[in-house]
Protein backbone atom coordinates (compact mmCIF):
# COMPACT_ATOMS: atom_id res chain seq x y z
CA UNK A 1 0.00 0.00 0.00
CA UNK A 2 1.35 3.80 -1.11
CA UNK A 3 2.90 6.02 1.34
CA UNK A 4 0.02 8.06 -0.52
CA UNK A 5 -2.27 6.18 2.06
CA UNK A 6 -0.75 6.52 4.76
CA UNK A 7 0.37 10.29 4.63
CA UNK A 8 -3.79 10.73 4.11
CA UNK A 9 -4.67 8.41 7.26
CA UNK A 10 -2.15 10.69 9.59
CA UNK A 11 -3.70 13.96 8.44
CA UNK A 12 -7.53 12.59 8.56
CA UNK A 13 -6.78 11.61 12.10
CA UNK A 14 -4.80 14.84 13.42
CA UNK A 15 -7.91 16.82 12.38
CA UNK A 16 -10.13 14.16 14.05
CA UNK A 17 -8.68 13.55 16.82
CA UNK A 18 -8.60 17.32 17.67
CA UNK A 19 -12.40 17.45 17.72
CA UNK A 20 -13.22 14.12 19.06
CA UNK A 21 -12.24 11.55 21.98
CA UNK A 22 -9.80 9.44 20.32
CA UNK A 23 -10.66 6.42 22.65
CA UNK A 24 -14.38 6.41 20.64
CA UNK A 25 -13.35 7.31 17.68
CA UNK A 26 -13.93 4.47 15.15
CA UNK A 27 -11.87 3.53 12.36
CA UNK A 28 -14.49 3.78 9.82
CA UNK A 29 -14.62 7.45 10.59
CA UNK A 30 -11.29 7.84 9.79
CA UNK A 31 -11.03 5.98 6.85
CA UNK A 32 -13.94 7.71 5.30
CA UNK A 33 -12.36 11.08 6.43
CA UNK A 34 -9.28 10.13 4.78
CA UNK A 35 -11.29 8.90 1.87
CA UNK A 36 -9.60 5.41 2.10
CA UNK A 37 -11.37 3.05 0.04
CA UNK A 38 -9.23 -0.41 1.98
CA UNK A 39 -10.53 -0.66 5.28
CA UNK A 40 -7.73 -2.39 6.60
CA UNK A 41 -4.99 0.28 5.07
CA UNK A 42 -5.01 1.72 8.62
CA UNK A 43 -3.77 -2.07 10.33
CA UNK A 44 -1.77 -2.36 7.19
CA UNK A 45 0.15 0.59 7.93
CA UNK A 46 -0.19 1.24 11.87
CA UNK A 47 -1.23 -2.45 13.03
CA UNK A 48 -3.81 -0.47 15.51
CA UNK A 49 -5.69 2.69 15.96
CA UNK A 50 -2.86 3.70 18.71
CA UNK A 51 -0.14 2.91 15.98
CA UNK A 52 -2.04 5.93 14.41
CA UNK A 53 -1.83 7.94 17.15
CA UNK A 54 1.45 7.16 17.65
CA UNK A 55 2.00 7.79 14.05
CA UNK A 56 0.40 11.27 13.93
CA UNK A 57 1.77 12.75 17.51
CA UNK A 58 5.23 11.68 15.42
CA UNK A 59 4.59 13.43 12.87
CA UNK A 60 3.24 16.58 14.46
CA UNK A 61 6.07 17.06 17.30
CA UNK A 62 8.84 15.97 15.67
CA UNK A 63 9.76 19.23 14.09
CA UNK A 64 8.77 20.69 17.66
CA UNK A 65 11.52 18.61 18.97
CA UNK A 66 13.96 19.00 16.38
CA UNK A 67 13.98 23.16 16.55
CA UNK A 68 13.13 22.69 21.12
CA UNK A 69 16.98 20.49 20.95
CA UNK A 70 18.31 23.11 18.86
CA UNK A 71 17.45 26.27 20.63
CA UNK A 72 18.55 24.22 24.02
CA UNK A 73 21.91 22.88 22.54
CA UNK A 74 22.72 25.98 21.27
CA UNK A 75 22.62 27.80 24.85
CA UNK A 76 25.91 28.12 26.52
CA UNK A 77 25.84 26.02 29.83
CA UNK A 78 27.90 28.70 31.69
CA UNK A 79 25.87 31.86 30.22
CA UNK A 80 22.50 30.40 30.02
CA UNK A 81 19.46 32.16 32.08
CA UNK A 82 15.73 30.89 32.83
CA UNK A 83 14.30 33.09 29.73
CA UNK A 84 16.46 31.20 27.55
CA UNK A 85 15.06 27.92 28.18
CA UNK A 86 11.63 29.42 28.14
CA UNK A 87 12.46 30.74 24.70
CA UNK A 88 13.47 27.25 23.56
CA UNK A 89 10.37 25.50 25.16
CA UNK A 90 8.07 28.44 23.66
CA UNK A 91 8.94 29.19 20.17
CA UNK A 92 8.65 25.98 18.47
CA UNK A 93 5.20 25.66 19.70
CA UNK A 94 4.65 28.79 18.26
CA UNK A 95 5.72 28.08 15.22
CA UNK A 96 3.27 25.18 14.64
CA UNK A 97 0.21 27.11 15.58
CA UNK A 98 1.10 29.40 12.51
CA UNK A 99 0.97 26.42 9.82
CA UNK A 100 -1.58 25.03 8.06
CA UNK A 101 -3.52 23.07 10.34
CA UNK A 102 -1.32 24.47 13.11
CA UNK A 103 -3.95 24.24 15.78
CA UNK A 104 -5.33 21.13 14.94
CA UNK A 105 -1.96 19.93 15.32
CA UNK A 106 -1.64 21.68 19.29
CA UNK A 107 -5.14 20.41 19.53
CA UNK A 108 -4.60 16.72 18.75
CA UNK A 109 -1.65 16.66 21.10
CA UNK A 110 -3.36 18.06 23.88
CA UNK A 111 -6.32 15.15 23.30
CA UNK A 112 -3.47 12.96 23.47
CA UNK A 113 -2.16 14.15 26.88
CA UNK A 114 -5.80 13.24 28.03
CA UNK A 115 -6.79 10.21 25.93
CA UNK A 116 -5.64 7.99 28.99
CA UNK A 117 -2.53 6.31 29.98
CA UNK A 118 -1.86 5.02 26.74
CA UNK A 119 -2.16 8.34 25.29
CA UNK A 120 0.50 10.03 27.76
CA UNK A 121 2.91 7.23 27.80
CA UNK A 122 3.11 8.59 23.79
CA UNK A 123 3.56 12.07 24.77
CA UNK A 124 5.49 11.78 27.41
CA UNK A 125 8.42 9.51 25.35
CA UNK A 126 8.32 11.65 22.63
CA UNK A 127 8.87 14.91 25.16
CA UNK A 128 11.81 13.32 27.37
CA UNK A 129 14.64 14.55 25.45
CA UNK A 130 13.59 18.23 25.37
CA UNK A 131 13.02 17.91 29.23
CA UNK A 132 16.21 15.96 30.41
CA UNK A 133 18.11 19.14 28.32
CA UNK A 134 15.60 21.74 29.64
CA UNK A 135 16.14 20.53 33.21
CA UNK A 136 19.92 20.45 32.60
CA UNK A 137 20.10 23.77 31.83
CA UNK A 138 18.12 25.45 34.61
CA UNK A 139 19.87 23.34 37.25
CA UNK A 140 22.85 25.56 35.74
CA UNK A 141 20.87 28.93 35.62
CA UNK A 142 19.35 28.23 39.43
CA UNK A 143 21.74 26.30 40.98
CA UNK A 144 20.06 26.01 44.63
CA UNK A 145 16.92 24.56 42.83
CA UNK A 146 15.55 20.97 44.36
CA UNK A 147 16.00 19.08 41.24
CA UNK A 148 12.06 17.60 41.49
CA UNK A 149 10.98 21.25 41.76
CA UNK A 150 13.04 22.13 38.69
CA UNK A 151 11.45 18.62 36.39
CA UNK A 152 7.77 19.62 37.36
CA UNK A 153 8.24 23.07 36.53
CA UNK A 154 9.39 21.60 33.23
CA UNK A 155 6.21 19.20 33.05
CA UNK A 156 4.17 22.35 34.12
CA UNK A 157 5.93 24.79 31.29
CA UNK A 158 4.74 22.24 28.55
CA UNK A 159 1.31 22.09 29.78
CA UNK A 160 0.83 25.71 30.00
CA UNK A 161 2.30 26.45 26.48
CA UNK A 162 0.39 24.26 25.06
CA UNK A 163 -2.98 24.93 26.77
CA UNK A 164 -2.37 28.42 26.34
CA UNK A 165 -1.23 28.50 22.68
CA UNK A 166 -3.75 25.65 21.27
CA UNK A 167 -6.79 28.18 23.54
CA UNK A 168 -5.47 31.20 21.29
CA UNK A 169 -8.45 33.67 20.90
CA UNK A 170 -9.69 33.26 24.28
CA UNK A 171 -8.54 36.70 25.22
CA UNK A 172 -10.37 38.61 23.00
CA UNK A 173 -13.59 38.07 25.03
CA UNK A 174 -11.28 38.86 28.35
CA UNK A 175 -11.40 41.83 30.54
CA UNK A 176 -7.90 43.06 29.38
CA UNK A 177 -6.95 46.14 26.93
CA UNK A 178 -4.11 43.22 25.93
CA UNK A 179 -4.74 41.45 22.65
CA UNK A 180 -1.97 41.89 20.14
CA UNK A 181 -0.61 38.12 19.99
CA UNK A 182 2.86 39.63 20.27
CA UNK A 183 2.39 41.08 23.54
CA UNK A 184 0.47 38.26 24.97
CA UNK A 185 3.14 36.08 24.20
CA UNK A 186 5.28 38.03 26.44
CA UNK A 187 2.94 38.24 29.40
CA UNK A 188 3.11 34.24 29.09
CA UNK A 189 6.89 34.12 28.74
CA UNK A 190 7.04 36.51 31.78
CA UNK A 191 4.53 34.19 34.01
CA UNK A 192 6.22 30.74 33.33
CA UNK A 193 9.45 32.54 33.91
CA UNK A 194 7.93 33.82 37.02
CA UNK A 195 6.81 30.51 37.75
CA UNK A 196 9.72 28.61 37.46
CA UNK A 197 12.11 30.98 39.69
CA UNK A 198 9.08 31.26 42.25
CA UNK A 199 10.29 29.12 45.58
CA UNK A 200 12.58 26.73 42.99
CA UNK A 201 14.61 25.97 46.16
CA UNK A 202 11.84 24.37 47.97
CA UNK A 203 11.23 20.94 48.67
CA UNK A 204 8.03 19.17 49.55
CA UNK A 205 7.28 15.99 51.90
Amino acid sequence: MSNQTKEKLIEAAIVLFSQNNIETLSVQKINETAKVANKSALYYHFKSKWGLVEAALDHVMTPYVKDSLALLNAIQPEQVQVSDVVDALMKPMVKILLQENGIHYLKFFSKTISAGDEGRIIVVKTLVPISDKAVELLQLALPDAEPDAIALKVLFTFNTILNVVSDIGLEHFWPTKVKDHKLLGKYLKDYIEGGIRFKVNQRYD
